[in-house]
């Protein structure tokens, strides 16, 4: 007797066959073995306890320097009222500022997955609102700030490292974010390291441009039709403040010298200054800050110079060469 015969196979779809079977995303899974996945997201935190602290004192301090100021004025018979707004501006400005800071729930947020920034501060918020066709996010660690890209090239600030900044929670996120940035193909072309010597001068428009705001101030404070105007004598100290942050960087001249691992800072009418000095062991280059930091034995930084005050295209070869000298002497 003949075996029967076998059911006849139903033919195999093209979609159903092994070789054009696609293969399952780490999601899904997730989602057939039933598990719960969350997005990975860094959150980019305030100093809270210190702004709390500094919101606290300036709110005490501010009435204080008001009645010292007025006791001040009554005693010594001044009339204007300089010496008061010199007294009350700084805590009162410190209290405000800290009091404005722990209203906002974050600096930033980070989806590692998605990799998207949004922010916790309005100020970060309209910054990427005005996004346009082309715009990339890009980590300056010549500045140490996180900057939006026109496709022209040029930048604006969307967040940087501040004291009032926890600094754990920032480095994790420039981590990620640069490891992402660097597997992207982004970060700019290296800067020619071939130079036996690199200097770096100041950023001499930058400072040009506060000395001239200051200088307009003072004269619009003098202005002889201005009327009874005086914002409580607040033009004068501030055409002041303007002024010396703008001049004392274009008279001093400080111009940083790079040769041969060491670092040397030379201001008009002094000697040069070579670092590390005694005491410190090493220097350090922070990609977290845009810093240069000379460290002692232990663990105590001091810094040197700031990326934000530097020239930039010659800041970028100098930062760009220590680092290279600085992973060949590690190997």
């Amino acid at each position: 007797m003949a075996p029967p015969p076998e059911p006849a196979t139903p033919p195999i779809q093209e979609g159903d066959s092994p070789r054009f079977r696609l293969r399952l995303t780490p999601t899904e899974i997730a989602e057939v073995l039933g598990i719960e996945t969350r997005p990975r997201i860094i959150t980019v935190e305030y100093r809270r306890r210190l702004l709390t602290w500094t919101a606290a004192i300036g709110w005490l301090l501010a009435p204080a320097a008001c009645v010292l100021g007025i006791s001040l004025m009554r005693v010594f018979g001044l009339q204007s009222q300089t010496v008061l707004f010199a007294l009350q501006f700084p805590p009162m400005y410190a209290a405000m500022m800290a009091t404005l800071v722990l209203t906002q729930r974050n600096l930033l947020t980070y989806d590692v997955d998605r990799r998207k920034v949004w922010s916790g501060t309005g100020q970060i918020r309209r910054a990427l609102g005005r996004w346009r066709p082309g715009d990339r996010l890009e980590y300056s660690i010549y500045r140490g700030r996180l900057e939006r890209v026109r496709p022209s090239g040029r930048r604006r600030i969307i967040a940087r490292f501040t004291v009032v900044v926890d600094h754990a929670t920032w480095a994790e996120f420039v981590d990620v974010f640069r490891a992402h940035q660097i597997g992207s193909g982004g970060g700019g072309e290296p800067s020619d390291l071939r130079a036996p010597v690199v200097k770096v001068g100041i950023r001499w428009r930058f400072f040009s441009g506060f000395l001239l705001a200051g200088l307009v101030t003072e004269v619009f404070a003098l202005w002889p039709h201005r009327g009874d105007f005086d914002s409580v004598g607040s033009l004068h100290l501030a055409a002041a403040g303007y002024f010396l942050f703008g001049a004392l960087p274009l008279l001093l001249r400080p111009v940083l010298t790079y040769k041969e691992g060491r670092v040397s800072v030379k201001s008009l009418g002094r000697p040069a200054r070579e670092y590390p000095r005694p005491g410190f062991e090493r220097l350090e280059f922070s990609v977290y800050t845009g810093c240069l930091y000379e460290v002692r034995p232990d663990g105590k930084r001091r810094k040197i110079a700031r990326g934000w005050a530097r020239d930039l295209d010659s800041w970028k070869v100098f930062v760009d060469r220590f680092l290279a000298d600085a992973a060949k002497s590690a190997r």
